[in-house]
């Protein structure tokens, strides 16, 4: 137990070093469009946290991410933009989209989890589609194929972000905030319920875990913080337009989940700045980026099935195993 808690704590330094030195010091390398981009990574990161909860934790695959993050930055965007004739302000906006996507995938989830398996996955992709298309078409709502422009910036305890640098900060600071709150749910109740779930349903309803109440509390969660990533992508970009919430770009959050590893929220994060940076870093290649994307995750599904945050815990143990052989030699 003494060796399980010191590798714990180990990684756990080693991430948190990581991260320091990733926020004092990329930022200051970075020009404002690469940090523009960063910023998108960090908040599909947010998005990709709900994802994890649902595969890692649970087992589900879904794609309803993207539904929920564009239902959020409508709502945001038609409250502070005054399209209702009225305004509110951003961060209450941005808290009345949490609520009502909450609702939103508590509902759908009581109507789409009484599926499981692949019929429970090609359901959130025909959700995907019928919400897409209602962003699409329906102009009051979402400005059709316009989209909704002029949204301002995300206004919280009187701080206003100026520009990409700060917007930088204040991300990092909510990415943190999620971080916490996912790796909590983890090891509550919930968090060992879904992962009986996961394991095997049938023991685990054997142990008294209530599996269709526990993956509909999964669904709700992913879908808050999806809601939240879409406010936030909103209020980032100032423009939301319905191609930013298709079937393609809920393939993108599972490509980053399963790059970064299901089961790791740090590797999640991880994983959304590579993928989101990689077109950047390869822009001579980016008309084969899908090719690259495909090709990619083939390769991850056959030597790297964790992910790079699997890839690096093992590392880490062959480095201390081999530490500890030299010590006891």
């Amino acid at each position: 137990m003494k060796n399980k808690a010191l590798n714990i704590n180990k990684s756990t330094v080693i991430k948190l070093i990581i991260a320091i030195l990733f926020i004092l010091i990329v930022p200051q390398f970075t020009n404002d469009y690469s940090l523009q981009v960063l910023n998108v990574s960090l908040i599909m990161a947010i998005l990709s946290f709900g994802l994890s909860i649902m595969l890692g934790m649970g087992g589900m695959l879904t794609f309803a991410g993207a539904s929920f993050m564009g239902l959020g930055a409508y709502i945001v965007a038609n409250l502070t933009t005054g399209r209702l004739g009225y305004i509110v302000n951003t961060s209450e906006s941005l808290m009345i989209a949490i609520l009502v996507c909450m609702i939103m995938a508590f509902l759908s989830g009581l109507v789409l989890l009484r599926l499981s398996g692949t019929f429970f996955t090609f359901s959130t992709i025909a959700l995907v589609q019928v919400t897409w298309s209602i962003y699409m078409n329906y102009k009051p709502f979402s400005g059709g194929p316009d989209g909704i422009s002029r949204i301002p910036a995300l206004e919280i305890f009187g701080f206003q972000p100026e520009g990409y640098r700060q917007w930088f900060y204040l991300l990092c600071v909510i990415v943190f905030i999620c971080i916490v709150i996912v790796e909590r749910i983890r090891s509550t109740k919930l968090g060992r319920s879904l992962a009986a779930v996961r394991d095997n349903e049938i023991a685990a309803q054997c142990l008294g875990v209530n599996i269709y109440r526990t993956k509909v509390i999964a669904f709700t969660i992913a879908g808050m913080l999806s809601a939240l990533a879409g406010g936030l992508y909103a209020m980032h970009g100032g423009f939301i337009s319905a191609d930013n919430f298709t079937f393609d770009m809920s393939t993108t959050y599972i490509i980053i989940v399963m790059l970064g590893g299901v089961n790791d929220t740090f590797g999640v994060l991880v994983g959304s700045i590579l993928v989101n940076m990689l077109p950047e870093w390869l822009r001579p290649l980016a008309r084969y980026i899908r090719l690259m994307y495909g090709i990619g995750v083939i390769l991850l599904m056959v030597f790297m099935p964790m992910g790079l945050a699997g890839l690096a815990k093992q590392t880490l143990a062959r480095f201390t195993g081999k530490k500890k052989e030299r010590g006891n030699g």
